[in-house]
This record gives structure tokens, C-alpha cells and sequence, in this order.
């Protein structure tokens, strides 16, 4: 496995923005795949805010994680974002998601970014396994979600 920019895998954006769709489109039921793809194309950067990295097997995507500066319209407070952690079915559990954290985690370091964002409804214990720690819950997109945060610098990226 390896992981690397989708910048560089431009081919890879359809099919990415396709599993993102199956796995968020009900958060966002005014969002055709089409609106997905556009934004996932808007978000490919490359060292910076906005960056999507994929982890790659044989040319086959495994997973994904973006840095993003925004990911909650209800907490414009907080920059920047981890956004959009997915593996693939079968390839869970396997460490990838754990791969792709830390990738970004490392990128938003490399920025000068001294604390990382994320929210999420049901992952609570895989990012405080990695060193993620609960900031609050609050209701957002019709469910209850948990803001976490990780203080990035040389001493915890990777720990």
C-alpha cells in the first residue's frame, strides 16, 4: 500500500467522489454524485489546505483522507479539518484508516498546524486510539456527532 496525492491520480477522482457518495450522500440528499465530484475536484491539493490523499494498492483505491479548512458550516471557529477517512469494504481493520490519520496529520504539521479538527457520529474510539481527544458533542445533520481535535507539532504527529 502506498499512499499519494489524488492530485497526481486524476483518473481516480470519479470513483473516489462514486464511494464518498454511497457512503455520505444521505448527509447531503441535495448533492447529486455529479456536485460530489466537483467538490472533491475543488478539495485536490497538494501540500495545503485543501489536500485528498488516497491509499493505493496495485492502482486500486483502499481508502481516502482530506485536510480541509472547513468540514462544519456550524463551527466556522475551528480550522482546519480532517474530512473524509474512508476505506474500502474488506480492507478495514487493516490499518489503512490508521495510514491515512497520520498522512494527514503530517501534512497539516508540515503546514504549521498546531491543532487538527474532525467530527464524526460513530468513531469516536478508533481516533482516540490514534490520540484524538473529545472537545464536545453537538446535534449536526439530524444526528449526534463528537468534535475531536489533536494537537499536531513534532512530539505527537505519528505518536
Amino acid at each position: 500500500m502506498r499512499i499519494d496525492y489524488l492530485h497526481d491520480h486524476p483518473l481516480l477522482v470519479c470513483e473516489l467522489a462514486r464511494l464518498h457518495f454511497a457512503q455520505w450522500g444521505h448527509l447531503r440528499p441535495d448533492e447529486s454524485i455529479e456536485d460530489r465530484t466537483q467538490r472533491l475536484e475543488a478539495s485536490c491539493g497538494r501540500g495545503g489546505v485543501p489536500t485528498v490523499v488516497v491509499a493505493l494498492e496495485d492502482g486500486a483505491i483502499l481508502g481516502s483522507a482530506m485536510l480541509v479548512a472547513q468540514d462544519m458550516d456550524t463551527r466556522p471557529d475551528l480550522t482546519p479539518w480532517l474530512a473524509g477517512v474512508y476505506v474500502v469494504d474488506g480492507k478495514r481493520r487493516s490499518g489503512v484508516g490508521s495510514a491515512l490519520v497520520r498522512r494527514i496529520e503530517a501534512e497539516a504539521a508540515a503546514l504549521g498546524v498546531e491543532r487538527l479538527y474532525l467530527w464524526t457520529p460513530d468513531m469516536m474510539p478508533f481516533y482516540a486510539q490514534l490520540g484524538w481527544t473529545l472537545d464536545e458533542t453537538c446535534a449536526y445533520l439530524g444526528m449526534e456527532v463528537a468534535i475531536m481535535s489533536r494537537r499536531l507539532g513534532s512530539e505527537n504527529v505519528g505518536a
